[in-house]
């Protein structure tokens, strides 16, 4: 996509301004904050309107693209590929379709989004941003730019500019994607509720069943059961985190935690153990 330019006695000054297409790749780290919920209605290759809150325990990469930028069209092939790579380890890429010209310039169409995609191969869900919510949101000012999301949902990097397939920034990024990849984030945690008792706080989207009541063995002997009566509506599962009461006083306190947990997007409940220490 061509920037801006203004000619002045016969010489092109290019202006940078928010929203031209960037073309010198830079990344910085993100600062730590929990990333803006996706509020997007209109998807491609998606269901459903995809939130970030469902995808909890996945890293997600959002790229900030529209389909008449060169800068962005040309980076697709190394996103594909990760894609390709790394969906079945916990990836989720979201393109994030903002449209720079009115709507008569036909960026906003979705039938023109959808003939983009299938021409470039992108089978990763989409949404369209035609109002910059997102964009906003995120305080984007770059096509194409990028943000990768922890499995906590916590914002890590951002950059934004052209790369292509196996050139140092690619190869960057998907350092970056196989260390967040890599990070094992606790399914829950124990924690101290109201004296005298303790509470089975869930990672975000990780649901506890109610089914199987979680249960902490200590090592003399006592069994401390935990439980609610905020359930969901179908009673399978907790949705409030269940206590544990009363808790011996004195310590340190030594235990096995077990529960029956559910991570989002996965078809089965599983059995964690955990040894803690109070």
């Amino acid at each position: 996509m061509k920037t801006r330019t203004a000619i002045l006695v016969g010489t092109a000054v290019v202006l940078v301004v928010a929203g031209t297409a960037a073309t010198r790749p830079a990344v910085r780290r993100g600062d730590g904050t929990p990333a803006p919920e996706l509020t997007n209605t209109s998807w491609l290759n998606s269901d459903h309107p995809l939130r970030l809150a469902e995808l909890r325990g996945r890293v997600v990469l959002l790229n900030f693209w529209v389909f008449t930028c060169g800068n962005c069209t040309r980076t697709v092939p190394s996103l594909v590929q990760y894609d390709r790579m790394y969906r079945d380890s916990g990836l989720t890429i979201i393109g994030i379709h903002t449209p720079e010209f009115p709507p008569y310039a036909g960026e906003h169409d979705k039938g023109n989004l959808a003939r983009a995609l299938a021409r470039q191969g992108i089978t990763y869900p989409n949404a369209q941003d035609n109002d910059r919510h997102v964009w906003d949101a995120y305080g984007i000012q770059y096509w194409p730019s990028f943000v990768l999301i922890d499995k906590r949902g916590i914002i890590r990097y951002t950059g934004y500019g052209e790369f292509h397939v196996d050139d140092g920034d690619y190869r960057e990024w998907d350092r970056r994607i196989r260390q967040l990849l890599a990070e094992r984030v606790p399914l829950i945690a124990l924690e101290a509720g109201p004296a005298p008792s303790l509470r089975l706080v869930a990672a975000p989207g990780v649901r506890i069943n109610a089914r199987l009541k979680p249960a902490l063995e200590l090592d003399d002997g006592t069994v401390l059961r935990f439980d609610s009566p905020y359930l969901t509506p179908d009673s399978a599962y907790f949705a409030a985190p269940p206590t544990a009461a009363p808790v011996p006083s004195g310590g340190p306190h030594r235990g096995t935690l077990r529960a029956s947990v559910c991570p989002s997007r996965e078809k089965f409940c599983r059995s964690v153990e955990l040894a803690v220490t109070w």
